[in-house]
């Protein structure tokens, strides 16, 4: 585990064009993360998705797209209600 204490103590020692570098890295880091699944957990979530899956292979597809509708606005609210409370 990390010393934050250490890694705060250096940041502060560090130049604006250093922390620029590290706050730089920090992104790249934060887009490159990848998830390692175990074939096991794998086999789960398919198992868990099938019925929604069948389901999904009788709708029509306005059907679908409202569902997507209903879920991007549930999101926006979301985000929305946790903007508002920051």
């Amino acid at each position: 585990m990390v010393d934050m204490e250490m890694v705060f103590k250096a940041v502060n020692q560090m130049t604006r064009e250093e922390i620029h570098q590290l706050t730089t890295y920090i992104e790249q880091q934060k887009k490159t993360r990848w998830w390692v699944i175990p074939p096991d957990n794998l086999e789960k979530i398919a198992e868990v998705m099938r019925p929604v899956q069948e389901d999904a292979a009788h709708m029509t597809e306005e059907e679908i797209n409202a569902l997507i509708d209903e879920a991007i606005a549930e999101v926006r609210l979301e985000r929305k209600q946790n903007q508002s409370r920051d």
